[in-house]
């Protein structure tokens, strides 16, 4: 895949900082994943391979490598 199926931009291979995916109702962060991200749009695929890995490691779901704790904000915005 080389071309964005939601905008027409270019995809670059980009290594993502973390990615949050959900599982069976709960939410779980991986690091360091490799992706392709629109340079139009900034949308975020993965090649099958990533994918099927990510899904993979949820499945057996393995001991997690640290807990993070995430502060969560409002955003006041006019009504």
């Amino acid at each position: 895949m080389d071309e964005c199926s939601y905008c027409g931009g270019s995809l670059h291979p980009k290594r993502l900082p973390h990615y949050d995916q959900e599982w069976e109702g709960k939410t779980y962060r991986f690091e360091n994943v490799p992706a392709l991200v629109c340079a139009a749009c900034g949308e975020v695929f993965f090649e099958a391979a990533v994918d099927k890995a990510m899904d993979d490691v949820l499945a057996s779901m393995p001991k997690p490598k640290r807990f993070a704790k995430v502060p969560i904000l409002d955003l006041p915005l006019p009504i």
